[in-house]
């Protein structure tokens, strides 16, 4: 299964680097948040109680690689649309190829564009801003990046094959996007003594908001052993189930 999965993800991949414009633009959101968002940010850091501590950036930058890794995957399954579309899906389909490998090498050419995005964001952060974050932090944030890739897009990919209509695939997007984004606390972020009692409380059924609460917690170098296992395991589960999920969507629309 590994070999099949490498010529996928080299296949894709090559589609991918075709469309530099598309990976250029993937970067230009929180680019922008950081350019012009986060000053406004470290003026409401410095006279928000209540604000987490570490400073804008430390608060910021995590989020927004956060966001890279949501917004890359979710939209992952458009390929799976163009495939369909293009007749190339099909005839993927009637080949022996795992199923597990389709999906993971689709899934490996988010992850990978979600790092490199990531790496370039946290470094604009670093030269641009003074941003200081312990390598141990940096690491943490960029597995999480990476395993909330292979969740959502696999998830993505699994929707994009069930539906098989991009307005409808769109609609829902727009549905789930929205929501999930603003109440993981990616750019304001949502905590106790800032937010409501009833917004707390419905955030903290926000996988990402936990993850997203670690990782700046890794880049003030404060996060605590319990709260890296409770990250680690979340993201184990989700992982599993969205994997097992896509991969049992592709075999059920090969019968």
């Amino acid at each position: 299964m590994l070999t099949e999965t490498l010529v996928i993800c080299r296949s894709e991949l090559a589609v991918a680097l075709r469309n530099r414009t598309w990976l250029f633009m993937g970067l230009v959101q929180p680019v922008m948040y950081l350019l012009l968002f986060g000053p406004l940010l470290v003026r409401i850091a410095l006279s928000t109680p209540g604000f987490p501590p570490g400073g804008a950036w430390k608060v910021l930058t995590p989020g927004l690689v956060v966001q890279l890794a949501l917004l890359n995957s979710i939209f992952a399954g458009y390929t799976v649309l163009a495939d369909d579309k293009a007749g190339v899906l099909e005839r993927l389909q009637v080949t022996p190829v795992s199923r597990a490998a389709l999906i993971l090498g689709r899934v490996l050419v988010t992850v990978g564009l979600t790092l490199a995005q990531s790496v370039v964001l946290i470094g604009l952060a670093v030269l641009a801003f003074g941003l200081r974050a312990p390598l141990f932090g940096t690491v943490v944030v960029l597995l999480i990046a990476a395993f909330v890739s292979v969740s959502l897009s696999a998830c993505s990919n699994a929707l994009a094959l069930r539906l098989r209509n991009e307005p409808a695939f769109s609609s829902l997007l727009n549905v789930v996007l929205l929501p999930l984004g603003l109440l993981s606390g990616i750019l304001v972020p949502i905590t106790a003594a800032l937010a409501p009692t009833w917004l707390w409380a419905v955030s903290r059924a926000n996988p990402l908001a936990h993850l997203v609460d670690v990782g700046r917690a890794a880049f003030r170098g404060e996060v605590p052993v319990p709260a890296l296992l409770g990250a680690g395991a979340l993201l184990a589960v989700m992982t599993a189930l969205s994997l097992l999920w896509a991969t049992r969507t592709y075999q059920r629309e090969s019968l």
